[in-house]
């Protein structure tokens, strides 16, 4: 007799309805991205037939000018090309125009989700507490690109920091080794008579070392000067680095 009480009690309980997923967009903001898509469909409708229409008040629409002109030159032989130029811009203008607006819609559409997501705590939809951690993802890239792009702009500093070095170095031994050339070309011209032919060998491999620190140097200050000029330094304002790169190479050729 219990069991049946049981029974009967059981029947009257109805089966409880599974949970239903919370929608991702309120009614509201679905009607208003919906009449968003509505409005883009609506303006490229009208941007169509416009292209479809023809010249009038002696005024043309955007770029259909230059395509009747070239197409039919004779039924329109009074459009100019101040017109056409007119027309140009105006359509630059309207396409401006046209993209500013856009940017500003979206970025208000955005801009509301994001702040419900960081702001409203446990008030937010599904849809906002599910971006939250796509927000913190973004801004810990975003922080991490940040020191990335400083390291490779402290790392390109430094780099243009020992070529300039490097090239200076470079310049010095090219000077001395200049001098080193004079100086033996004046013993060279009072003491060639009176020198023992392994002297002279000796000059000869030592000009010979001359010309290939000449050269060593040359390549250098060249791969240092491209290296300056592509890393993205405005080496211009910099008198050590303009000077390497519109060095005319006068101590090399001394």
């Amino acid at each position: 007799m219990a069991d049946d009480a049981i029974t009967d009690a059981m029947e009257g309980v109805e089966e409880a309805p599974a949970e239903i997923d919370q929608p991702l967009f309120t009614e509201q903001e679905q009607r208003v991205l919906d009449l968003y898509a509505r409005m883009e469909e609506l303006q490229l409708n009208i941007a169509l037939l416009k292209s479809q229409g023809t010249l009038s008040q002696g005024r043309v629409t955007s770029s259909l000018a230059r395509f009747l002109t070239l197409t039919y030159p004779d039924e329109n032989a009074n459009v100019t090309e101040e017109d056409i130029k007119a027309a140009q811009q105006g359509l630059l203008e309207a396409k401006t125009a046209y993209q500013l607006r856009n940017d500003i819609v979206e970025s208000v559409l955005i801009a509301n989700p994001i702040l419900k997501a960081v702001h409203a705590g446990s008030n937010a939809s599904t849809a906002e507490q599910d971006l939250l951690p796509l927000l913190e993802q973004r801004d810990t890239l975003s922080v991490t690109l940040a020191d990335l792009s400083r390291k490779v702009l402290n790392a390109k500093k430094e780099l243009i920091k020992v070529e300039t070095e490097n090239v200076n170095t470079n310049r010095q031994n090219a000077e001395l080794a200049a001098q080193m050339i004079s100086l033996a070309k004046d013993a060279d011209t009072q003491k060639r008579d009176n020198m023992s032919r392994k002297a002279q060998k000796d000059l000869a491999e030592m000009d010979q070392k001359v010309k290939s620190i000449r050269q060593t140097w040359r390549i250098m200050k060249g791969t240092a000067s491209g290296t300056i000029v592509g890393s993205g330094v405005d080496w211009a304002r910099d008198p050590e680095l303009l000077e390497i790169v519109l060095d005319n190479d006068e101590a090399g050729d001394g």
